[in-house]
């Protein structure tokens, strides 16, 4: 009880945070947090805290400072070798990376491991996220998913029609059971626990070739249909497919004529070449989500429909996935032809040929729009205006440019904590 250990239920407490080291940290967090609220598999935790552990592992988590994750996220973009190629790190990943480390300190904030996190100081916030770009563009024709579908195997055929036709994620089209399909009223129940954002969704079984996949992995070896419990996609004993990259590589790199060469087993064991094939070919198997989305705007379906249909909390998201092919672009772009044609403007009457003393007379005039008229809206204008002010006029000639690099710096964080920056109007 005087070392503050004591738990009435018999459990082990984690030491006091003075001597809690992050690697001591993370187990906890992993058991407590993620591993009891179902957030993530084991393995996935590891390999996503395996870069924070190596950095932080043997420090106490009491001595993380602003300026070690600053550090720790300068590394992160520094250039790296990566399968015989120099690889730098998106800033979506480096983000993602930063944002579990973010939760982790706020999470022990909440169970008062810690009395602040370094991430923010008072209603500051000392570590922003970096700026993406995630928008993504790659869309499958129906030529290249023709020759995709007739060299993939069976069990991954019937999963890319599933994946098409419903835009269900790997993880959703891999934990789908018999249970879950609705063949009368053609729906596919997505139950909260396998889905992304772990609420329940409904998708129609749009298509007929859907419907003729489901249906004939309904039947078993003996002719006889699966049971409710069975999973849909599992290998020949009934057992779960842990993943099928292998396969998807492959049939990836012999649809675009490419034969696919392995060092060892696994798609990990591609040979340099084949690999850098695989990556200019850039394809991945979320892109049939993309594509699911994309085709139904195509289509005339409202964003609001497609939002729902793919279980996205806000439509900012879908958004991404709203990639028009350049054809339909070029054909939404014809719609402003009306025929026009463009006129040459016509010579300009002697009178008016004629040079002028005056330089500001010297410039062309185009039809129309001349400039004695322009002088003339423009003393117009200048009448009826109130007096410019010196400071004014330096105001207006701030730059937009300028006016954002000065607006950054004063609203970023002062080197000195305890100085209030002040405003931009002040610094003026």
């Amino acid at each position: 009880m005087r070392k503050g250990t004591f738990d009435p239920r018999g459990l082990e407490t984690p030491a006091p945070v003075s001597t809690l080291t992050f690697r001591e940290f993370a187990e906890v967090y992993v058991e407590r947090h993620v591993t009891a609220q179902k957030l993530s598999r084991a393995g996935s935790v590891k390999w996503r805290l395996r870069p924070l552990v190596e950095r932080f592992g043997d420090r106490a988590v009491k001595d993380i400072k602003t300026g070690d994750i600053e550090d720790f996220i300068a590394d992160l973009r520094k250039p790296r070798m990566l399968y015989g190629r120099e690889h730098v790190l998106r800033a979506a990943s480096v983000n993602r990376t930063i944002e579990i480390l973010r939760h982790m300190l706020n999470w022990a904030v909440g169970r008062e491991y810690l009395e602040k996190t370094p991430f923010r100081r008072g209603t500051e916030t000392l570590i922003k996220k970096l700026r993406e770009d995630n928008m993504r563009r790659r869309r499958l024709s129906e030529d290249e998913e023709a020759r995709i579908l007739t060299y993939a195997p069976t069990h991954l055929r019937s999963a890319m029609i599933t994946a098409l036709d419903t835009g269900m994620r790997r993880g959703e089209v891999l934990a789908l059971r018999f249970a879950d399909i609705d063949f009368e009223n053609g729906l596919i129940t997505l139950r909260g626990e396998t889905t992304k954002s772990r609420k329940t969704r409904l998708v129609p079984i749009s298509t007929a070739r859907l419907r003729a996949v489901l249906e004939w992995l309904r039947i078993d070896a003996t002719g006889e249909k699966k049971a409710d419990h069975a999973l849909v996609f599992s290998n020949e004993v009934g057992e779960p497919l842990g993943s099928f990259r292998t396969a998807w590589v492959t049939a990836v790199l012999k649809a675009h004529d490419i034969t696919p060469e392995w060092e060892a087993y696994g798609w990990t064991a591609l040979t340099p070449a084949c690999r850098e094939q695989f990556r200019r070919i850039n394809l991945r198997w979320h892109d049939l989500r993309h594509e699911y989305a994309s085709r139904l705007v195509e289509r005339g379906v409202p964003l609001a429909q497609v939002r729902d249909l793919l279980g996205h909390a806000s439509i900012t998201t879908t958004e991404r996935y709203d990639n028009q092919t350049l054809a339909n672009l070029q054909i939404a772009a014809a719609k402003l032809e009306r025929g026009r044609v463009f006129e040459l403007p016509t010579a300009l009457p002697a009178s008016d040929a004629k040079p002028s003393s005056d330089k500001r007379h010297k410039r062309p005039s185009h039809a129309g729009f001349t400039s004695t008229n322009f002088q003339h809206s423009f003393k117009m204008r200048r009448k009826s205006s109130r007096p410019i002010d010196p400071v004014d006029e330096r105001e207006q000639d701030l730059s937009a440019s300028e006016e954002k690099d000065l607006q950054n710096w004063l609203g970023g964080r002062d080197s000195n904590p305890d100085n209030v920056v002040q405003s931009h109007v002040s610094y003026r």
